[in-house]
């Protein structure tokens, strides 16, 4: 999670507990909201931000109804805060894209494939001479139909990844871009003139647009979201939680008390296109609970005994 994600859920974890604390401890927790705005003026501007669109989406006599109520408002301002604050306009704008939860199998012109993953952008760039996919948001995995005079290329804000005849998937992160190789060889450029580097099967590289961060070994199958599932072998929950959140709306966050190293791991595959069905498989698998706010802000937690 990038630590402007974090804060956003911090600021969200905030809202809820301000708006929901009695008298005998609301005065408590504001100090300590301060304290911990005061630590990174960021923090303010988020937390600023999430109680506009909170306020926002219901009347003044509306906010004095009861508790139930506030919070559903709260979950309308976290969906618009989220939507802006990961939802570009150039995803709105794209020739195709996906919702959170949802992946989408697309057959090219030439017969080339695209999976977008949840919550995925694309645009589509095809000629005589070249076949371009430039990737605005998300996640593609790419099988290339083989056309030696028309190089096949995806493009994001940090490279190209050129092949031929092929299948690997790019992945857009806070600050860099994955690509991994699946089969065949992919030619990688940055976007700023760095060093270009050649990754074949079973490789995967993160650069930004300078160049290379990271190489290591990647396995050679196809990506478990691109068939619909999450795999999990002795995963810690902060992983889990990170992979499912990419896969619906709004927040899915974690009890800090479970990112403990002592804290269970899960080994299993949950559906990818079904975030509360896996979700309750989570919980009942470790004995979790999955407590809902509101639909749009979860929070994943150890059982009350």
């Amino acid at each position: 999670m990038s630590e402007l994600n974090r804060i956003r859920q911090q600021a969200a974890e905030w809202v809820v507990a301000l708006q929901t604390a009695g008298a005998d401890e609301h005065d408590r927790l504001r100090a300590e909201c301060d304290t911990w705005q005061a630590k990174d003026p960021r923090r303010r501007q988020v937390l600023e931000q999430i109680q506009r669109m909170w306020q926002a989406t219901e009347p003044a006599q509306a906010r004095r109804r009861q508790r139930r109520r506030r919070l559903t408002g709260l979950g309308a301002a976290l969906l618009l805060v989220l939507a802006g604050a990961q939802l570009p306009w150039a995803y709105w704008g794209a020739d195709y894209r996906t919702a959170a939860g949802e992946i989408r199998t697309l057959t090219l012109p030439d017969g080339s494939q695209l999976v977008l993953n949840s919550g995925s952008a694309i645009d589509l760039d095809y000629s005589d001479s070249r076949r371009t996919v430039t990737l605005v948001r998300g996640e593609l995995l790419a099988t290339v139909a083989k056309a030696p005079d028309r190089p096949f290329q995806v493009v994001t804000r940090d490279l190209t990844a050129t092949a031929l005849g092929t299948q690997y998937n790019v992945r857009l992160e806070d600050g860099f871009t994955r690509v991994a190789v699946q089969e065949s060889t992919v030619a990688v450029t940055p976007r700023h003139g760095g060093d270009a580097l050649n990754l074949t099967a079973g490789q995967q590289a993160d650069l930004n647009r300078q160049g290379v961060i990271a190489r290591a070994d990647t396995p050679r199958q196809r990506p478990d979201w691109a068939d619909g599932r999450l795999a999990f072998s002795k995963a810690p929950l902060t992983e889990v939680v990170e992979r499912l959140a990419r896969h619906r709306p709004g927040l899915l966050t974690l009890d800090h008390a479970l990112a403990a190293p002592d804290a269970p791991r899960f080994t299993g595959v949950l559906p990818a296109n079904d975030s509360d069905a896996a979700l309750a498989l989570l919980a009942d698998t470790l004995n979790l609970e999955v407590r809902y706010l509101t639909s749009w802000y979860v929070t994943v937690r150890r059982r009350s005994q």
